[in-house]
């Protein structure tokens, strides 16, 4: 299937779907799309009527006909309006689909995807790129249906009061379309251009706002005033030739217009009175010159919507091509690639020779394996790189391994359904993630199994019930921007939180204490031990002294474990726990 029936094909599926629900809109846009380019030649063929009638030959009533006039003008304007309703109420429809579609789809998308894809790329595919598709229903290919089907009518009529003049728009035609495109496509580059010098202005300005201090520390105002006042004679310029195409676009197609009306006058300029010498009657020859007029301006917009257009596929090629990204296989129909836990098998964590490449060939774990026994405390130390957080996104199921197994209680994590794997996993990521929300939405992410009562149990165990009952709206305080901040400490107990509110028996802490003064550390792992007691804990850190409690310690170098056993055991060996926690103990920051 070539790219144009793909696009088809995208767009007509998000249609389907859209008629169901809004079947009456689509009767009305197309409805009023045929209506419409059939009664905008009504006005013109009235006023040859009103010319050859009352105002020449002072026959019948000339009110009558101005009301009949004035109100196939107003049918028109009603027309014109609620094909526009239709078309925004099926764009927005489409859109809604779409983004739905979407967000289904970027959610069983793998971990992978995060890693390899920047955020403002996905970002820009659920904005700019949709936004685009609205587009394409509001001002494109409807517009442009309706303006190509006036401009037939127009010239149905045309041909029907005379050819030769009919002949005349049809020669005219290319000429004005020509210059249309010419002068859209130059304004829109001009555009682009303004655009982006207004974008340099912002970013100058940013740049001073944020580093204001450090300006007037080193006294550099006339520096960045010199820059500054660069940027804005980019901007003038830029300014004054997106100017120079404005002014010429309407002066231009006004001398076009003039022109193409003036020669179908010649054509019939010779008259005995009333008639022309090609037969026309002046009310003919005023109706003609009107359907000129009523021409220009669906021909002009078409060159514009084709742009529209091009720029909307360009934007849903995008968006097909996020639906292209492969889903992770548990997400699949086949429900057989699910699995559950059984109770009644002790939770204990096996890895045996685990392989895990984030790229083809790149191995950031190498055949690891070691087992984590129920109830009990792990700690896998080692340098920032040596791939901890990887065994710890493993273990969590976030990942498939590449080869090698892991499982927990006889099943492996990536294929439990993710309420299972909340069910019996507690991780607090070491980058801490708050929504807005309250701080009972940020507890139990509404899920509504958990109670009030869950999550300020939850609050009090990490010690953290005391702060949050200080607050004015106690647990539902709102947090995020704008709202009450909360400390790095704080947020880090919040989290925690989030992670025992339902007891799961297994708990993954990465980085916990990194960043963390002295104090906010002690509180922190005071929360901790709170939480361990029945549960196995598995603790992530690049430091000895983050190192919690461990009953065994884990040493990982460049994606192998190095070295395992107690802490004692460690400290007897000349290896690389014993070294660093000699560096440490001396004040050293390793890792």
């Amino acid at each position: 299937m070539n790219k144009e029936n793909q696009n088809h094909h995208f767009l007509k599926s998000a249609m389907k779907t859209v008629f169901k629900h809004r079947p009456m809109f689509f009767l009305l846009l197309f409805g009023t799309v045929g209506i419409g380019a059939i009664a905008n030649v009504w006005p013109s063929l009235i006023l040859r009527q009103i010319v050859d009638g009352p105002l020449t030959t002072g026959e019948g009533a000339i009110w009558k006909m101005a009301f009949t006039y004035l109100a196939a003008v107003l049918v028109i304007g009603i027309l014109d309006f609620i094909r526009e309703i239709s078309a925004t109420v099926i764009g927005q429809g489409v859109l809604l689909d779409i983004r739905k579609q979407m967000l289904e789809h970027l959610q069983k998308l793998p971990m992978k995807y995060y890693l390899r894809v920047p955020v403002g790329e996905t970002l820009s595919k659920f904005t700019a790129d949709l936004d685009a598709v609205n587009t394409l229903f509001s001002a494109g290919l409807v517009s442009a249906m309706a303006d190509i089907l006036k401009i037939l009518g127009i010239f149905v009529a045309l041909f029907a009061l005379s050819k030769p003049t009919g002949w005349i728009a049809l020669g005219a035609l290319p000429i004005i379309f020509f210059l249309s495109n010419f002068f859209r496509k130059n304004i829109f580059v001009k555009q682009k251009e303004v655009r982006k010098k207004v974008s340099d202005i912002n970013t100058t300005i940013q740049e001073v706002y944020s580093g204001l201090k450090i300006v007037k520390t080193f006294g550099k105002e006339d520096l960045f005033s010199k820059r500054f006042e660069e940027k804005l004679e980019a901007h003038r310029l830029a300014m004054n030739g997106n100017s120079i195409y404005d002014a010429w676009f309407p002066c231009i197609m006004q001398i076009v217009r003039a022109s193409v009306i003036a020669l179908a006058l010649v054509v019939g300029a010779s008259n005995n009175g009333t008639t022309f010498a090609l037969g026309l009657s002046i009310g003919t020859l005023a109706a003609i010159a009107d359907l000129f007029v009523r021409m220009f301006e669906p021909v002009e917009a078409i060159a514009s919507e084709i742009q529209t257009i091009q720029q909307a596929f360009a934007g849903i090629d995008r968006v097909k091509g996020f639906f292209s990204e492969i889903v992770e296989d548990k997400h699949s129909d086949e429900t057989e690639n699910v699995i559950h836990m059984d109770p009644t098998v002790k939770s204990d964590i096996i890895l045996n020779h685990v392989v895990f490449e984030y790229t083809d060939g790149k191995k950031v774990i190498n055949k690891a394996t070691f087992t984590i026994k129920e109830g009990s405390k792990v700690a896998i130390a080692g340098r920032t790189g040596s791939g901890k957080t990887t065994i710890l996104s493993l273990i969590a199921g976030l990942y498939p391994a590449t080869s090698g197994t892991i499982t927990i209680g006889g099943a492996n994590p990536f294929l439990l359904p993710a309420s299972e794997r909340r069910k019996y996993m507690g991780i607090v990521p070491q980058n801490v993630q708050l929504f807005n929300g309250s701080i009972l939405d940020n507890i139990t992410l509404k899920d509504t199994d958990i109670t009030r009562e869950d999550a300020w149990i939850a609050l009090e165990t990490v010690r953290l019930g005391e702060t949050v009952r200080e607050l004015e709206k106690g647990i539902d305080t709102v947090i995020g921007e704008g709202e009450v901040q909360l400390s790095f400490g704080q947020m880090q107990l919040l989290s925690l939180a989030r992670a025992i509110v339902i007891n799961p028996p297994i708990l993954l802490l990465d980085e916990l204490t990194s960043g963390l003064d002295a104090l906010t550390e002690k509180v922190l792992l005071n929360a901790i031990r709170q939480v361990s007691s029945n549960r196995t804990i598995i603790t992530i850190s690049h430091r000895i002294s983050g190192i919690i409690d461990a009953d065994t310690v884990h040493i990982m170098d460049a994606g192998k474990v190095v070295e395992s056993g107690t802490p004692e055991e460690l400290s007897k060996m000349d290896g690389w726990f014993a070294i660093y926690k000699r560096l440490e103990e001396r004040g050293w920051k390793v890792g």
